[in-house]
């Protein structure tokens, strides 16, 4: 007796409906991908920047002394011409209240012994890759807290997060007390 056998698979025509179907499903879901994986790193970099802003402002409170952020590629110097925070930041004491990392003594005593020492970095943050953080209205490369944990600066400073230069997602607003505000950015300066 001859008996029939189906054969187990696909056939050439299953096989390429199912992957353009795939392929379809992809192209789709690739795009969103793409947005919040920006999304997110747009606010990581936010919240550590929000962070190093706070620590520099409680560092003031605390040391007595005016303390600095300021714009660092190398994490041991202030670079006045880079004016984007991504590519990293120093904190540091800042005694005399330049904005800069003196190498040189100062007129601050920090370890007591009745001689003047250098400005002491706090904190180094190396920066984000494919990322802008850009201060406006003073804090174009540097920004200094008081003893008093206001801005040295009068006047409202702020900060804008994106991909790049021309693409901001967020933005951070200092008051003049010295406290962070944040939005989202519904055009390149205005907020939602």
């Amino acid at each position: 007796m001859n008996t029939i056998r189906k054969k187990k698979g696909f056939t050439l025509i299953e096989a390429m409906v199912t992957v353009a179907v795939a392929g379809i499903l992809l192209s789709i879901a690739v795009p969103s991908f793409s947005k919040m994986i920006e999304r997110n790193r747009i606010s990581s970099a936010t919240n550590e920047f929000i962070s190093a802003m706070m620590l520099t402002r409680s560092e003031a409170v605390t040391r007595t002394i005016p303390v600095s952020l300021c714009a660092s590629d190398t994490g041991t110097s202030c670079d006045g011409t880079l004016d984007n925070y991504a590519k990293g930041w120093v904190v540091f004491s800042d005694c005399d209240g330049d904005g800069a990392i003196d190498t040189t003594v100062t007129t601050c005593d920090f370890d007591g012994d009745g001689t003047d020492d250098k400005d002491i970095i706090i904190n180094v943050h190396n920066g984000f890759k494919q990322l802008a953080i850009v201060g406006n209205g003073g804090a174009e490369d540097k920004y200094t807290y008081a003893v008093s944990g206001r801005p040295f600066a009068a006047g409202l400073s702020s900060f804008s997060v994106g991909r790049d230069d021309s693409h901001f997602k967020k933005k951070m607003t200092v008051s003049i007390t010295g406290r962070l505000k944040t939005c989202k950015l519904k055009t390149n300066t205005e907020c939602e």
